[in-house]
């Protein structure tokens, strides 16, 4: 039988990762750019690749978490494959934050050696698997689904999040016996 309550909270912990991991290297690139000095491209370096390595520690532990739980067997491969569905656009959360600090800054993220690394490994695993399916010419409409769609779950998850928030400020406290 599947756990949809496992689902949720899952879906849940994957909303808070998203926004953290956006918000935090927004705010970590800009931190750097503005109170440090640092070049732009010498900021979102390190934040990225520090951003990028804890978000995949965190998903090698959903794995781990999930595999060893305590979930029947369908549970476990439904929250398998929304694992590896959810990966990109998991790690687009802290590319997509140092590129909203590019744009507040009016700065290129292009010269960031960890950015242009992980578009040229994305590019090349989506222009694989789109040439081994589909053939050459949908590569760039691959490339431009998945910044889409990785900006819309972020957006679902951030506002799934709030909405929990502002629906648990609302209600009344509970008063104690």
């Amino acid at each position: 039988m599947l756990n949809l309550t496992a689902l949720r909270i899952r879906l849940g912990q994957y909303g808070v990762a998203w926004l953290s991991a956006f918000a935090l290297a927004l705010v970590a690139t800009l931190g750097a750019t503005h109170l440090l000095h640092l070049r732009f491209a010498g900021a979102a370096d390190p934040v990225l690749g520090v951003g990028l390595m804890i978000l995949s520690a965190l998903l090698a532990a959903f794995f781990g978490v999930t595999v060893a739980g305590r979930q029947t067997l369908l549970t476990k491969i439904f929250l398998v494959i929304l694992g590896l569905v959810l990966v990109l656009p998991l790690l687009w959360a802290p590319v997509l934050g140092v590129g909203a600090a590019a744009w507040i800054d009016r700065a290129s993220i292009e010269y960031s050696q960890v950015y242009s690394s992980f578009r040229i490994l994305v590019g090349r695993f989506f222009y694989d698997a789109t040439e081994l399916v589909f053939g050459n010419p949908l590569v760039d409409a691959a490339w431009a689904f998945m910044e889409g769609f990785a900006t819309f779950v972020g957006f679902l998850a951030a506002v799934g999040q709030a909405w929990h928030m502002l629906k648990q400020l609302s209600q009344p406290p509970s008063q104690a016996a």
